[in-house]
């Protein structure tokens, strides 16, 4: 993956992830941003564990397969095509809680997005992450301009905010809510921008 890439957060997702042993201990889940920095950052990653007895040091009553544990970004020593590569060994985790964080898959993906006035225009298709060197920045929301009309509403909004953050180069920006233009997250809808 090239320095300064545009990932889709679709194909991060199942992504395997190995601890500082090589050994493969689950995929990845999802990821958490701090939508308070600008640009905002990928501040931790959730990891869907294969079986384990274990949470750091604490051991668990019974094996679990079904568990998903929130890991700082710090804690990522790598990644690439193949999955990501932790910094500590299995189950040597410093886990944080999810409580208060934004997490794509979860806040992001699959939304339905509002105007300002509380129009619903479309649902979040994909979300788009820029890679600088280890991080991972939010670029913004995708969602399918390609299958509206051209001249519809949608369409006219997203040009309007290409062109007031500054983007639109690329034929892959037809569909892309810049992150600047969310205005708040909430459990059913983000809402954006619309008066510009």
């Amino acid at each position: 993956m090239e320095e300064e890439e545009l990932v889709s957060l679709l194909s991060l997702v199942k992504k395997e992830v190995f601890d500082s042993e090589s050994q493969e201990i689950g995929h990845l889940q999802d990821l958490a941003v701090d939508l308070h920095e600008t640009p905002p950052r990928v501040t931790e990653l959730a990891v869907h564990l294969d079986w384990t007895d274990r949470v750091g040091d604490v051991l668990l009553p019974r094996a679990v397969e079904d568990i998903v544990l929130l890991l700082p970004w710090s804690e990522v020593d790598s990644w690439d095509r193949d999955g990501f590569r932790l910094r500590s060994p299995h189950p040597v985790f410093p886990v944080v809680s999810a409580g208060g964080k934004v997490l794509l898959r979860r806040d992001l993906l699959n939304k339905q997005l509002l105007d300002e006035e509380g129009n619903r225009l479309h649902r979040v298709d994909d979300v788009l992450l820029r890679r600088e060197g280890l991080m991972l920045l939010l670029e913004g929301l995708q969602v399918g301009a390609e299958w509206l009309p051209l001249g519809g509403r949608l369409n006219d909004l997203l040009s309007r905010l290409r062109k007031r953050y500054g983007r639109g180069r690329d034929e892959g920006d037809a569909g892309l809510v810049p992150y600047q233009a969310i205005l708040r997250v909430d459990e059913e809808a983000i809402t954006i921008r619309s008066r510009i």
